[in-house]
């Protein structure tokens, strides 16, 4: 397993798909400082502060850019080999099916959490940035570090909803529909993120869960969390599964 973890870091490092993913990252940030600067030349009585960033970066990462960004590198991670036709030949190595396929779950999990914490430092830049020609209400670094553990638990949270990217990256062999796919969870996010019924959706419902929204829906936390341990189990057994049968040719 360790070894098969070394050799996709290497695949990684001579791939430009982590500095698309590391620019990814920083457009919520960018974003939302742009739209910050923009509030206080047209609203200067506006008081903004600190954890605003926060709040609307994590809005727009788990419910539009993140799931985009992420979802473009599940399907790097389980297309690539298909793409390049190079599985045949990485399979001829004595391992197993179950333990590849693993190896690129746990690479998926580590890198959305690095690219978690590159959006939490962004944010911290930027804000900063905005109190020094502005000034910011509660700038500080442990306002930073409250938000560091709630967008953890986003990232983890976001992870565990993508494992269906991975296995339709698996069944059709590239990237277009499981973009296709991503592209319609975010439009779907956007739709009912704010009504009752984003409750019953995974993906936003796993942003409802960190901010406190489920309260507002009537919904228990519990039935979120069920349906993202659903739609999360699918995916990695459905992967596996498929995987393990299927017949590289």
């Amino acid at each position: 397993m360790v070894n098969l973890l070394y050799c996709e870091f290497l695949k990684l490092k001579r791939s430009n798909m982590l500095l698309i993913s590391l620019l990814g990252a920083l457009v919520a940030p960018a974003l939302m400082f742009a739209n910050g600067v923009r509030s206080h030349y047209t609203r200067p009585d506006l008081i903004t502060v600190m954890g605003d960033f926060y709040d609307s970066c994590t809005t727009y990462s788990m419910l539009m850019f993140g799931l985009i960004v992420y979802a473009v590198i599940t399907a790097y991670l389980f297309s690539r080999e298909y793409i390049e036709d190079t599985l045949k030949t990485i399979l001829t190595v004595p391992i197993q099916k179950l333990t590849f396929i693993t190896s690129k779950f746990i690479l998926l999990f580590v890198w959305i959490l690095f690219l978690t914490l590159i959006s939490w430092i962004s944010i911290y830049v930027f804000s900063a940035i905005y109190n020094a020609m502005f000034g910011l209400v509660e700038f500080g670094i442990a306002v930073a570090i409250k938000y560091l553990f709630k967008m953890i638990l986003g990232g983890i949270l976001m992870f565990l909803t993508i494992t269906p990217i991975a296995f339709l990256s698996i069944w059709t062999k590239g990237f277009v529909a499981p973009l296709i796919v991503a592209a319609t969870i975010a439009m779907g996010n956007v739709l009912i993120y704010s009504e009752s019924l984003g409750a019953l959706f995974p993906w936003a419902a796993s942003y409802l869960l960190i901010s406190g929204g489920m309260v507002r829906t009537g919904y228990p936390n519990m039935l979120a969390i069920i349906l993202i341990a659903f739609v999360s189990l699918f995916g990695f057994l459905a992967s596996a599964v498929y995987f393990n049968y299927e017949d590289i040719k």
